[in-house]
């Protein structure tokens, strides 16, 4: 028999979907790949190469999908790659109401009920979170992990009499409480906002005094602050159609995590991708084009250096290829063609019902 560090160091080697099998070998071995810090040293790996365990999830009616990218068949002329159906204990999603935020695997979602969802697509878990008040609207949500408390924690904001309000669900206590601070950004009621998790802030687009701004809140310490944009200089270098002089301001509206960093693109018909490479460092924002774009489309994942997995016109999945500035279409078998797309996510063992004990 090898000593046991040997088979831990190997295991921690292998896709989250292959270790859930080993889990039923027998007893010993579930409780060992089951043992926090296991899943942890576990995410840690993956963290260190996030894009070799990435996934996509789809929905086609009222059922989820994901399908991997890494293990994807690169044809000639296209990628195949094939979608698993997820049984997440008999929950049903709105045909219409689409949106998630991640987080190390985890994913916030609503159902057909509109109640929010706390899952992990590769373990099938499901975490039904309780509900705050049945009269807010929210406006934003987001998931994020405090490092300080050891705890995932989603971040929920609604409009009230009282403007715009966050609510925290702490996954380890179990609980909803009101951030009693206020908020010194406005909010777009009309417009959803997805928060992008990316060094331990939870990020969305804002507005203050009519301009829009990157707003960012801090997970563990639970406060707000701004991050700067891209300079006016670079702005009109690279990307003068993106700027509205008018207002003296970027025009992007949608936020996403690519590689680690957190990416900005245009609400209307995007051509350009910004990417922050240094986390707050104005300076480091990098304008990254899209080569013969005529329509729109959203930055999904990095896939190394090179590869960039995109949706094209909110129906066609593409790789595009950023230092030859080439596409190549991603067909995806085992779901239905008309599927939506929502977003990138990486393949963990963490579970939604993380507590004082299990962390």
């Amino acid at each position: 028999m090898f000593p046991e560090e040997i088979v831990v160091d190997i295991l921690l080697r292998l896709p989250a979907k292959s270790i859930g099998r080993f889990r039923c070998v027998s007893k010993p071995w579930k409780s060992l790949l089951s043992e926090p810090q296991f899943i942890k040293a576990h995410l840690n790996r993956i963290k260190q190469h996030p894009t070799t365990e990435e996934s996509i999830i789809c929905r086609h009616f009222y059922a989820l999908y994901s399908t991997r990218l890494n293990n994807a068949h690169h044809l000639f002329d296209e990628i195949k790659g094939f979608a698993t159906k997820l049984n997440l204990d008999g929950h049903c999603f709105d045909l219409f109401d689409f949106q998630f935020a991640s987080c190390d695997g985890l994913i916030l979602v609503r159902d057909v009920e509109i109640k929010l969802l706390l899952i992990n697509p590769t373990t099938r878990e499901v975490k039904p979170l309780p509900e705050i008040d049945p009269l807010l609207s929210p406006v934003i949500f987001g998931i994020g992990y405090d490092s300080v408390n050891d705890d995932y924690k989603v971040v929920i904001a609604g409009i009230s009499d009282e403007g715009l309000i966050f609510f925290i669900y702490s996954v380890k206590n179990g609980s909803w409480k009101r951030v009693e601070k206020n908020v010194p950004f406005d909010h777009n009621a009309s417009f959803f906002s997805t928060g992008v998790f990316v060094n331990g802030y939870i990020h969305w687009v804002a507005y203050k005094k009519d301009v829009s701004i990157i707003a960012a809140f801090n997970v563990a310490e639970e406060k707000f602050c701004e991050l700067p944009l891209p300079s006016i200089a670079d702005i009109k270098k690279y990307s003068i159609d993106d700027y509205d002089p008018e207002k003296g301001e970027l025009v992007f509206h949608i936020l996403v995590e690519l590689g680690g960093c957190l990416s900005g693109f245009p609400y209307r018909i995007p051509t350009n991708v910004w990417m922050m490479k240094e986390y707050g460092v104005q300076e480091s924002w990098t304008f990254i084009p899209i080569n013969d774009s005529d329509s729109g489309f959203r930055p999904l994942s990095l896939l190394g250096k090179e590869q960039m997995v995109m949706l094209m016109n909110d129906e066609k999945l593409v790789m595009y290829n950023l230092e030859k500035g080439t596409f190549k279409d991603i067909t995806v078998q085992g779901i239905p063609s008309d599927f939506s797309v929502g977003m990138s996510f990486i393949e963990t063992l963490v579970s939604p019902h993380c507590n004082n004990e299990a962390m």
